[in-house]
């Protein structure tokens, strides 16, 4: 595509809806595309790569409509020469100005592009600019619409999703071709499956919250284990699972429910999940998820001291973390642990004592991340009324690099601050004893495969690596895009996208059909 790709219209690939042509019926075909990012982070990290599962439930839906769908990985793969009918682009903060470049390159081409997911639904009059339609919020219950249009033509402006009951979500089984089609150690783990949306936290710094909902929407149980044991008598899946809800503790009537249903059906699947730590606080609970196959959690622990966890408006208790850990531990669970640093009461001593705080209550897997005021949410808001933010390329927010002015040290120190929480935290003497404990406290075989994550972040986390070869131009934000995100991020987080999209056209898409939260 420009300079990379020869591109050649796909000789199935008409800009019609499916119909009859003599005995042949022609089906649309739509890309959908997961835009590259080179600079750190998790999907370069073995164990932590992730599949495309929002791409993936767009392709269903669309297939349900009579689509062909091709999903499109640019980490892993180079972009299609053939030209589909419709590109759909989703897209993270991080992502945003590589997804924009994309669709610039389809649009000249003749291609119309809807973009989608958590950046451009936060600022869709900054998407809207580089493609022909967008999507704010969830797709299920709009996509049919946008499909529609494309195929007649008309396809244009805003479509706003809603927060629909998971009932019509698809299932693992409609997923399958999909992962059959993904070669067998591109992702790790290999399956993801989402049994909750939304989330009852209010975390200053969260976007998810702005995306999907407070609250949450829960996947029937029962439904969720049957899709398992079809997939489990399909494939191998014996180990390799993420439940990729937001907290997949927080109702715990529900969690009880699930995880009751998965040790009846005594499924070959050991899977991850991530949670507040409050979970280790219930033991049949923390029981049921070993009977049930559960590998590790990953807990957001976030801070090790109580004032700038207040400054996050997260209400977890630093003095509680040992004992919560190793009730875990008790279960041969492993535990992650992800971290924030920078936080305004956070000084030049929060590295080292955040690594060693870690280190003693027993984390297995560490993450150190930078604070990121990402658009739209509190963090956000509170930064641009002070005026410390001073870089708006969205390529760089990547969790590790600063984009704003810290209170207590400057943003180079913070910047080598986090890369020298990785480096010390996976230092090869740590790694080793860490190792021995953890075959004394986990299965050995989950065990091995910590250690192999945990080389996997000391190589990923070893240097800073820039987005710099995702786009041709750094990015630039326009004025009036800011303007309206800094009004957007001002709103409670259910109302933030929907206000985004308004300051757009002025409400004239809003749906008829209310918003719904709940089980």
């Amino acid at each position: 595509m420009g300079g990379e790709h020869r591109l050649i219209r796909a000789t199935r690939g008409l800009r019609h809806a499916p119909a009859a042509v003599g005995s042949v019926c022609v089906v649309p075909v739509i890309h959908l595309i997961l835009p590259r990012s080179t600079a750190n982070g998790l999907h370069h990290v073995w164990g932590h790569r992730m599949v495309p599962l929002g791409l993936m439930t767009i392709g269903a839906l669309a297939r349900r409509e009579g689509w062909d769908a091709v999903v499109v990985d640019e980490n892993h793969e180079s972009l299609p020469k053939e030209l589909p009918d419709l590109v759909g682009i989703t897209a993270w903060t991080l992502f945003a100005p590589r997804a924009y470049e994309i669709a610039e390159r389809y649009r000249a081409l003749g291609v119309p592009v809807v973009l989608g997911g958590a950046h451009p639904s936060l600022l869709p009059g900054e998407a809207l600019r580089h493609a022909d339609a967008v999507v704010v919020g969830e797709a299920e219950s709009i996509l049919p619409e946008v499909l529609r249009d494309a195929a007649s033509g008309t396809m244009s402006g805003l479509y706003r999703g809603s927060w629909d009951d998971m009932a019509y979500t698809p299932t693992l089984d409609e997923l399958g071709s999909f992962y059959d089609q993904f070669p067998a150690m591109r992702y790790w783990p290999q399956y993801s499956i989402q049994s909750t949306r939304g989330c009852r936290y209010n975390c200053d710094y969260c976007s998810v919250i702005r995306i999907n909902g407070r609250g949450q929407r829960h996947r029937d149980p029962g439904v969720v284990v049957d899709e398992l044991r079809r997939r489990t008598q399909r494939t191998r899946l014996t180990a390799g699972l993420f439940f990729t809800d937001d907290d997949f503790g927080s109702e715990l009537d529900w969690t009880m429910e699930l995880l009751t249903a998965m040790a009846a059906a005594k499924l070959p699947v050991k899977w991850a999940a991530q949670t507040s730590i409050g979970i280790a606080r219930n033991e049949e609970l923390l029981t049921l998820a070993r009977e049930a196959g559960c590998s590790s959690f990953f807990l957001g622990l976030e801070s090790v001291t109580r004032a700038s966890l207040k400054e996050a408006n997260k209400k977890n208790r630093p003095n509680e973390y040992a004992e919560l850990v190793a009730r875990i531990h008790e279960h041969r669970i492993g535990v992650e642990g992800g971290f924030v640093l920078g936080f305004d009461t956070d000084g030049p001593d929060v590295f080292d004592d955040t690594v060693d705080f870690a280190d003693e209550i027993g984390v297995d897997v560490g993450f150190f991340s930078v604070l990121t005021p990402l658009p739209g949410t509190g963090t956000f808001d509170r930064y641009w009324q002070e005026g410390r933010i001073f870089d708006f390329d969205w390529s760089h927010y990547s969790l590790l690099r600063t984009v704003f002015e810290p209170a207590q040290m400057t943003a180079a120190e913070l910047d080598a601050g986090v890369l020298r929480a990785f480096g010390r935290f996976y230092g090869r003497r740590r790694r080793a004893r860490r190792y021995a404990r953890q075959l004394r406290q986990l299965p050995p075989d989950y065990a091995t495969v910590l250690a192999l994550v945990g080389h996997g972040f000391a190589k990923e986390y070893r240097r800073r690596r820039p987005a710099t070869a995702d786009t041709a131009e750094p990015f630039q934000v326009h004025p009036d895009d800011l303007a309206q995100l800094a009004v957007t991020s001002q709103a409670p987080a259910s109302e933030a996208i929907w206000l985004a999209a308004d300051q757009v056209d002025g409400g004239a898409g809003r749906p008829s059909v209310p918003v719904t939260i709940g089980r």
